[in-house]
């Protein structure tokens, strides 16, 4: 079970900031907004800024007349401010108001003669800025060594950094009465980021583990992981892909408690990602397991006392219908669980894994595959079989009829397990036009790499690029087992998640496109030529041939020909130059980030949502 403490995430002052920037975004859509350095510690929040056209500068030279700067939260010296305003640059100022108190407090104490204390980290932004407000003659008290800095004869007035740990301003003070100096303070440390820190350790003492989730060189978040450190088990994670794989090597389960926290310049949307990512994990893992549970029991069902030939065909196809991922089949237990909580879908999942097998035997087939889920695909092993004989297409044509085999051994899982149920008419239909929508987006996948090698005239769209990853992945993929879940369940709001999913799956398309020649084979399963050998026709290429066809020639030294790792090394220095890579990414992230609204738009159970929004993070993440 996952749990969040009562006060967590992006404090007022970093909301502001954050806030401040889009709006301005908004406001001047023809000028060029940037933030002056990093607007928090934070990469997840930089990021997004990015993709929003929000970018961040580090030097003040590089503003022209007409652009807009916003001042970050940590604050900035008084230098800053005179050269803006010396140069009349339009700026915005976001720095928090409990910086610009402590700014406030220190130039009034350093006019009347006091020497300033600054309790925080030398090169800590904010401590940067503060000291800035003094003429930066500030000694800055990081550990009990700057104590030796201190001078008796001297006044001296103290203000911490917002963000730092209450000890170590305790320490100074009691040090300084011990000693007798002559000092005043204010205790400027942040309210919001004790509370946070609070409200943590009080679910910490509650949980088996607490996962603080942060930007690496940010201090707040760094104090909270070691408050949290010191009553369970806890992690700090900055990185989502980190997480990923740590989440991979440990057995969490969904009775194991888990609590998720994040500093004061940690968005609850950044914290949210990671532990839907992991509730993602938890549901797939078990739903993962109970499939091949399943799936055993109906390879099963498929030995008769068949001819002996008959027999070691449909070995075979046991053998391929075993040690898949099992998302497919995840999702439809998903799309069930939109209205009931039983396992009755899971023989629909099985069947639905089954289907795939005989699909994919198809598409080993078409592609002259030779791997598939690290196994020697099966037209291959009948050429291992008869590599005594001089054979033509007959492994070929073996494979292609227990590919059809397992068409119709879904169908009769469905109708076996179902043959009672009033919702199996609705679900052997869909299940048929899933097929046959499949089967029409691999005839687009076969017909367009031939006519596009072979006809000099052929103009290729990216519309006949989406229109097979529409058909041959959204609704195979993503669209097609979640729906039919839902229709086992009786939920007949078919049509709206066909809409709210169809970008999902043409998002995991374009990811298994990138994948599909800039992974390694180690790490797919399968081999990273295929697409270039075949003549593949995915957005990369349509990219160049359409929008960059100045790139063309080069790219057909070696795209549709036998190619080395040299070859393919130099496609990917085409598709980096050429920006089709960029343009791929950018595609495939504007999908996901839809996908991701249409989901939380959704007002379905709320353990639904978050696993489907960390399947989203999953996509985006994953490596094969």
């Amino acid at each position: 079970m996952i749990y969040y403490p009562k006060i967590y995430g992006t404090c007022t002052g970093a909301n502001k900031a954050i806030e401040m920037a889009y709006k301005l975004k908004n406001e001047f859509k023809d000028k060029n907004i940037y933030i002056y350095k990093e607007v928090l510690h934070n990469e997840f929040i930089i990021k997004e800024l990015k993709d929003h056209g929000i970018n961040i500068i580090y030097d003040l030279n590089e503003l022209k007349k007409d652009d807009i700067l916003i001042l970050r939260a940590h604050g900035e010296p008084k230098s800053v401010y005179d050269e803006l305003k010396s140069r009349n640059i339009t700026f915005y100022d976001a720095t928090c108001v409990n910086v610009k108190r402590v700014h406030d407090l220190v130039i009034d104490k350093y006019n009347n003669d006091y020497k300033i204390i600054i309790v925080g980290k030398k090169n800590h932004p904010e401590v940067i800025g503060t000291n800035g407000w003094c003429n930066n003659t500030a000694i800055i008290i990081e550990n009990q060594e700057d104590y030796k800095k201190l001078n008796k004869k001297d006044n001296y007035y103290i203000v911490c950094q917002t963000t730092i740990s209450k000890d170590k301003l305790d320490n100074l003070l009691d040090y300084l009465n011990k000693n007798e100096f002559n000092f005043k303070y204010d205790n400027t440390i942040c309210n919001y980021q004790k509370l946070i820190q609070d409200s943590s350790v009080e679910l910490a003492k509650l949980m088996d583990y607490m996962i603080v989730i942060g930007g690496e060189e940010s201090s707040n978040t760094k104090v909270l992981f070691e408050e949290c450190s010191k009553v369970t088990k806890s992690y700090f994670f900055s990185n989502i892909n980190d997480f990923y794989n740590f989440i991979k090597e440990n057995k969490f389960t969904s009775k194991t408690k888990i609590g998720f926290t994040g500093g004061a310049s940690t968005p609850k949307t950044q914290i949210y990602e990671f532990a839907h990512l992991l509730e993602f994990f938890i549901y797939y893992i078990n739903s993962k397991k109970d499939i091949v549970n399943d799936i055993n029991k109906v390879n099963k069902s498929f030995i008769l006392k068949d001819n002996k030939i008959v027999n070691d065909a449909i070995n075979k196809f046991i053998k391929m219908n075993s040690d898949g991922k099992c998302i497919r089949g995840c999702l439809t237990t998903l799309g069930y669980k939109l209205l009931k909580d039983d396992d009755y879908a899971l023989r629909l999942a099985s069947a639905y894994e089954t289907f795939e097998t005989a699909i994919l035997i198809h598409d080993d087939i078409i592609d002259n595959a030779k791997i598939r889920r690290g196994k020697t695909t099966i037209h291959e092993e009948y050429k291992n079989d008869f590599n005594k004989y001089n054979i033509d297409n007959t492994p070929e044509s073996l494979a292609l009829c227990i590919g059809d085999l397992g068409f119709y051994y879904t169908n009769n899982i469905i109708i076996d397990k179902y043959k009672k149920d009033k919702n199996l008419p609705e679900l052997l239909k869909y299940y048929n036009d899933i097929v046959i929508n499949t089967i029409k987006g691999e005839i687009l996948d076969v017909y367009l790499p031939f006519v596009e090698k072979n006809d000099k005239k052929h103009k290729l769209s990216h519309e006949d690029i989406f229109e097979i990853y529409k058909l041959k992945t959204s609704i195979y993929t993503i669209v097609g087992p979640f729906i039919l879940g839902m229709i086992l369940s009786g939920n007949k709001d078919i049509k709206k998640y066909e809409e709210v999913l169809e970008p999902l799956g043409i998002a995991f398309q374009i990811k298994d496109d990138i994948l599909g020649i800039f992974s390694k084979k180690e790490i797919l399963s399968k081999s990273v030529y295929s697409d270039i050998e075949e003549f593949k026709q995915t957005i990369l290429y349509s990219y160049i041939k359409i929008e960059k066809p100045e790139y063309l020639d080069k790219l057909l030294k070696y795209y549709g020909n036998n190619i080395s790792e040299t070859d393919l090394n130099k496609v990917k220095d085409i598709l980096n130059e050429s920006g089709a890579l960029e343009y791929a990414n950018n595609k495939m992230n504007e999908l996901f980030f839809i996908s991701k609204h249409n989901i939380n738009s959704l007002n379905i159970k709320e353990e639904v949502k978050n696993i489907l929004l960390g399947f989203i993070t999953y996509l985006e993440i994953r490596e094969k």
